[in-house]
């Protein structure tokens, strides 16, 4: 439950925050796009701020990363069919379908510990000088 609404938190940030970068930095659209895109960071957040404070274990960064690049990557494609011709603006389209790609793969990914964490007490109790 709690690794759910974190990469539905996510994936909401993620589509938001795509919004807010097309919006600021590539087109002037109107308070209506930015009223939008507000409303859908503050979902993404408040559902984030739940999961935090509910019980369960929390996903891995990996999972969150690849969640979030998963909403970006979708709204961009959103963007380039709702707004673009897809035969001159086919750049948007094949960086959202990048996107979404790169977060499928980095939720995919096994959950490897390249780091072996213990805690001080158990490395001190194998530890072959006691």
């Amino acid at each position: 439950m709690r690794t759910t609404k974190v990469s539905q938190a996510a994936l909401l940030l993620g589509f938001g925050l795509g919004a807010f970068f097309e919006g600021i930095l590539l087109h002037s659209v109107t308070g209506f796009f930015y009223l939008g895109a507000w409303a859908i960071i503050l979902g993404g957040l408040v559902l984030l701020w739940s999961a935090m404070r509910g019980p369960g274990p929390l996903p891995s960064g990996r999972t969150f990363v690849g969640s979030y690049a998963i909403g970006w990557g979708v709204f961009n494609i959103v963007e380039a069919l709702a707004r673009h011709d897809i035969r001159e603006d086919w750049l948007l389209f094949g960086t959202g379908v990048g996107f979404v790609l790169l977060g499928v793969v980095l939720r995919k990914m096994q959950e490897h510990s390249f780091i072996d964490r213990r805690s001080g007490l158990d490395r001190r109790s194998a530890s072959p000088l006691r």
